[in-house]
């Protein structure tokens, strides 16, 4: 299979129903994988393509026909814990938009990418204990990644009006950020190279290239860190040994020599987009009359009309005001930022989607309730993670490497969360989700090693 590459030493017995699951589950990712950014007409107008509704129809099949084959794996712990968790936030976020009169399509636009990350937990859950295996349950994520990544770049090139001097944002894939997780433990935790790290390692490239976005420097890093942290604690738990480090890091030699091809074919090719990233890095504020970066900007704009909105019923600050309710940019901004926007673009005025940064959004939708939920999902997935790796060390298992994944993956969510909310595409929402259900894989694995070793 895609990411299988040895037996693992301790079977666990599948469910029948496990083939069923498992083909639900690639139908399940893939549903969203040629999803794109819709145009801003489109956006401001409400409106859903056909395509759309589409992937959303099979996504939803797919969820119900897991469902259907593994209702009764729902309530194994520990993942139930955070299935019930995450819905309850939901539940209480949806209500609240209800109470306070939200118009109904907004919020059900709006909270999508929050009910796909349930979706994606339930589904990763079921997998779990139907006795799929870590690599399976990861297969079909890393497939959606990349062709989502190639696929938001060609469409934007041949359905936009885009060019290589302009092109931004609107190809930007929320896959990205995991991929950049993934890289860092296929690079140092797993312990043979597989050659879909050269795929995974040219689509991030690509992405971070193309989109010329800076911010997508901080789950790169969060990545390497991270990773390394994750094999400091895998030596101090005997699944890793120091000895095995300059073998591990032979492949961040070929990825690095990789990348830097890759700018020398793009700096060869397209020596406009590496201006343009000297733009970015270097030029991006002083170049265009303005004080401060435009992205800096539209944050602050948004966080103090959201902290005023709240401020004016202070018991906002408790429940807050729905998933999809309107909030706006403060005004003070917008004579500088126009000076980038064009002159027709209405900047602030009505905004309703998910906002540009994950706990200004979790506040304003959920109040501190919210916040609080948000809190929870990240760290628990992260946890978790890394309670599942460490109660796998007596027989790691070819897959122990993904263990660490969810670790990775939380910490290069919140490298960007300040800046940008993962909540606000529906394949990041169904991303973490899986993500988050991931670990429940390595506990019932734990489980039958208990069996199998009665000292445990």
């Amino acid at each position: 299979m895609l990411l299988d590459d040895a037996t693992d030493p301790l079977r666990i017995p599948r469910a029948p129903e496990a083939v069923w699951v498992e083909r639900l589950l690639w139908a399940f990712m893939l549903s969203f994988a040629f999803d794109y950014r819709a145009s801003v007409d489109r956006q401001a107008g409400g409106g859903t393509g056909l395509d759309q509704l589409l992937f959303l129809g099979t996504c939803v099949l797919a969820t119900l026909g897991i469902l259907y084959f593994g209702w009764r794996h729902l309530l194994v712990r520990p993942g139930v814990w955070m299935i019930t968790l995450w819905g309850g936030v939901l539940a209480f976020m949806a209500g609240g938009a209800l109470l306070q009169g939200v118009d109904p399509t907004r919020s059900i636009r709006t909270g999508l990418p929050f009910g796909l990350c349930l979706a994606g937990m339930i589904n990763a859950h079921i997998a779990a204990c139907a006795g799929l295996r870590p690599s399976r349950i990861v297969a079909p994520v890393f497939a959606a990644a990349v062709i989502n990544i190639f696929w938001r770049i060609l469409h934007g090139f041949l359905f936009k009006e885009i060019s290589l001097e302009t092109v931004r944002v609107e190809v930007l894939s929320p896959s990205t950020n995991w991929m950049a997780a993934w890289i860092g433990c296929a690079l140092l935790l797993r312990s043979r190279f597989h050659w879909t790290l050269v795929l995974g390692s040219a689509a991030l490239l690509t992405g971070i290239l193309i989109t010329v976005t800076r911010a997508l420097i901080f789950p790169v890093m969060a990545s390497a860190v991270a990773t390394s942290f994750c094999f400091a604690l895998g030596c101090h738990w005997k699944i890793f040994r120091w000895s095995e480090l300059p073998k591990r890091l032979l492949p961040v030699g070929a990825v690095a020599g990789l990348a830097v091809a890759g700018l020398v074919i793009a700096a060869a090719v397209w020596p406009a987009l590496i201006e343009r990233w000297g733009e970015r890095l270097f030029h991006h504020a002083g170049d265009r009359n303005l004080a401060t970066d435009v992205s800096w900007l539209t944050r602050r704009a948004e966080a103090e009309d959201i902290v005023r909105i709240l401020g004016e019923e202070p018991n906002r600050y408790v429940h807050g005001m729905g998933v999809g309710a309107s909030y706006t940019w403060n005004m003070a901004y917008i004579p500088e930022l126009q000076l980038v926007y064009p002159k027709n673009a209405d900047l602030g005025s009505d905004v309703w989607f998910a906002g540009h940064s994950t706990w200004t959004y979790a506040l304003f939708a959920g109040g501190v309730i919210g916040l609080l939920g948000h809190l929870a999902l990240f760290s628990n997935t992260a946890i978790q993670s890394l309670r599942s790796a460490k109660s796998n060390a007596a027989l790691p298992g070819p897959d122990i490497w993904l263990a660490f994944l969810p670790f990775v993956a939380t910490l290069c969510f919140l490298s960007e969360s300040a800046t940008s909310n993962p909540f606000y595409e529906r394949l990041a929402g169904m991303t973490f989700g899986i993500m988050a259900g991931l670990p429940q894989a390595f506990h019932i694995r734990v489980s039958f090693l208990a069996r199998t070793d009665p000292h445990r």
